[in-house]
């Protein structure tokens, strides 16, 4: 009888495997919508639609890039978690969707690192700290030492109140000790246009948004706030060369929701790591001024829940919230 039990029961795992392999190996069985919580042509979008092209090619179905701006991103963010979690319903996950808005909104409609299923990290890219062309400080030590001397007397043009630029930009002043006056705008380009036009005397953006500028002689850049200089801003040297304890980087990843089977993340983690892998990718990317990311699922995964950790705090010190 435990013969029979045992053969019964090895009969029924059998039968089991039988009928979910093929709906693993039959992924996708239809088009794949792409939420991006940015406008079209923002870097957001500008940035995944060649890998959203590369992937269709890869998995034989067409990967469909959905706009659903709002809300600091959080309106593509739920429109993922009203899908099926079957992997045919991706989103692109920047860094405000994934860790700063579950700290600048009291109640955010869901939470990053429980709803969210990681599946590839694909770009990371610094800050930098730009000024007018006639701005006395001529490097970011410079710069403190006026700062520090009249403590909010500066200006600082900036994107929209808790957007990444911003969240770096706490993390600087918190690094230096200086106090200074965050200027929101609704877009980088209108803040460009402020310290260019002479109403404010500072920027704090992503480099490509001012690298035009710089090359122009209207800006000039005092430092950089990632690990290793910017290749669009050579000659600017980061925060960690200027003797400043400051990394920070925003980065954008691909998820979905909570609850996708395992084979497929991991199938579309191997597909976007081998997109990511070639040369044309990086070339693309570096012009956005972004260096490729390439992880499993589960480290991507550990960087969601160490950044929740390290930018909770500079957001909570600073007082920070968005209604």
């Amino acid at each position: 009888m435990f013969r029979r039990d045992v053969l019964r029961a090895l009969s029924f795992g059998a039968l089991a495997c039988v009928v979910t392999l093929p709906r693993a190996q039959s992924y996708p069985s239809r088009p794949i919508t792409l939420l991006v919580g940015g406008a079209p042509g923002s870097v957001p979008d500008i940035m995944v639609r060649p890998i959203a092209e590369g992937l269709g090619a890869a998995l034989g179905q067409p990967v469909i890039v959905e706009n659903r701006p709002g809300a600091a991103g959080n309106v593509a963010i739920s429109a993922l978690l009203q899908a099926p979690a079957d992997g045919h319903t991706l989103a692109l996950a920047t860094m405000s969707q994934a860790v700063s808005n579950a700290h600048l909104f009291a109640k955010l409609p869901y939470d990053p690192l429980r709803d969210l299923e990681p599946v590839a990290p694909l770009v990371t890219g610094a800050m930098a700290l730009a000024a007018h062309s006639s701005f006395p400080a001529q490097s970011l030590g410079e710069f403190v030492a006026l700062a520090k001397a009249e403590p909010r007397k500066y200006f600082v043009a900036m994107p929209q109140q808790g957007s990444p630029p911003h969240i770096v930009a706490l993390l600087l002043n918190r690094a230096t000790g200086i106090e200074v006056t965050m200027v929101p705008h609704k877009s980088g380009s209108d803040a460009v246009n402020a310290v260019v036009s002479g109403e404010i005397p500072l920027l704090f953006d992503a480099p490509t948004i001012i690298l035009s500028q710089v090359r122009a002689g209207k800006l000039k850049a005092l430092a950089t706030t990632g690990r290793q200089r910017e290749p669009a801003l050579p000659e600017t040297p980061t925060a960690g060369e200027s003797g400043f304890d400051v990394q920070g980087e925003a980065w954008i990843g691909l998820v979905a929701a909570r609850g996708t089977p395992a084979g497929v993340v991991q199938r579309l983690n191997r597909e976007v790591g081998a997109i990511l892998a070639t040369n044309e990718m990086s070339a693309a990317m570096a012009r956005l001024s972004f260096r490729r990311m390439r992880s499993t699922p589960d480290t991507f995964r550990t960087l969601i829940r160490d950044e929740n950790a390290k930018w909770s705090v500079v957001i909570r010190d600073a007082g920070l919230k968005l209604e």
